[in-house]
């Protein structure tokens, strides 16, 4: 899956900004508010540093942002459109100010009309979508959790050192973390579909109406499929799996090492031993 988000050429100066520059004093905790008209498949993008993003479904057909800052004398935030309303690429910035402290700890909620294209960047904090629907996202983030559930979409996630965790998603998902688990539980049955992590544990479950040819390796960690070794080989300490479900229109790519690979495991959770 490839986005064309970032080399979008954006011809069109940029129009009023919507919420000015905040510059705190006294380690206030502030919230802000607004609400965006959106033309259709409008490009929301979202830049944080050291900012928690939380994304739902909006019940409307505008964008609904809160922002909530803590010690907000570090933030510098703005909220701008690219293009005439309603806008076709809308921007949100919550950056730390030259010389700020990290410890603001902000939190941008978004609630997103249908048929949106996201595209998120932050650092040192997680991102999460429930129950959206969009044509695409693009997620990243460092140190940082993603979460992606009962949503839509083709979605790139991308994150290190953090658990990335993706369930009931209806489009395709490529996935890609470090020293870290990644959980993957949705029915995959078109597209190309990928996950990748190093020094964690990758478990898949495959959702009824799946129809997936899977592919997967990796070293110095175990591999099952239904609990069991059924597709399974071994060269030294390097293990492969190639399991087809239905006629295996879509495929779904799966590296990891080291670090074990747990197709269909028999209970939820298999990570550190929890149940």
């Amino acid at each position: 899956m490839s986005f064309s988000l970032r080399t979008l050429v954006i011809t069109i100066a940029a129009f009023a900004t919507m919420a000015p520059v905040c510059v705190l004093g006294g380690g206030e905790t502030t919230t802000t508010t607004a609400t965006i008209e959106l033309g259709p498949a409008a490009i929301v993008e979202v830049i944080g540093e050291n900012a928690e993003v939380q994304v739902l479904r909006a019940t409307s057909d505008s964008l609904e942002l809160t922002a909530t800052f803590h010690n907000g004398e570090f933030v510098d935030f703005f909220t701008q459109s690219l293009t005439p309303d309603p806008s076709s690429h809308f921007v949100i910035s919550a950056t730390i100010s030259a010389g700020g402290s990290t410890t603001a700890n902000s939190i941008i909620e978004l609630r997103i009309p249908e048929g949106m294209q996201l595209v998120i960047q932050t650092t040192n904090r997680p991102i999460s979508i429930e129950e959206a629907i969009l044509t695409s996202a693009s997620l990243t983030t460092t140190n940082g959790e993603i979460s992606v559930k009962n949503s839509t979409g083709d979605f790139d996630l991308n994150t290190t050192n953090s658990e990335v965790t993706v369930q009931s998603v209806d489009g395709n998902v490529n996935i890609a973390t470090t020293n870290a688990h990644v959980w993957f539980d949705c029915i995959v049955a078109a597209g190309m579909n990928s996950i990748s992590t190093t020094n964690g544990d990758i478990a898949v479950r495959l959702r009824d109406g799946s129809n997936v040819f899977i592919s997967g390796s990796t070293h110095n960690g175990e591999v099952t499929v239904d609990g069991g070794a059924s597709g399974v080989t071994k060269d030294g300490d390097t293990a492969m799996v190639e399991l087809q479900i239905a006629d295996g229109v879509a495929t779904l790519a799966i590296t990891n090492g080291p670090g074990a690979i747990y197709i269909n495991p028999e209970t939820i959770a298999v990570f550190d031993g929890d149940s």
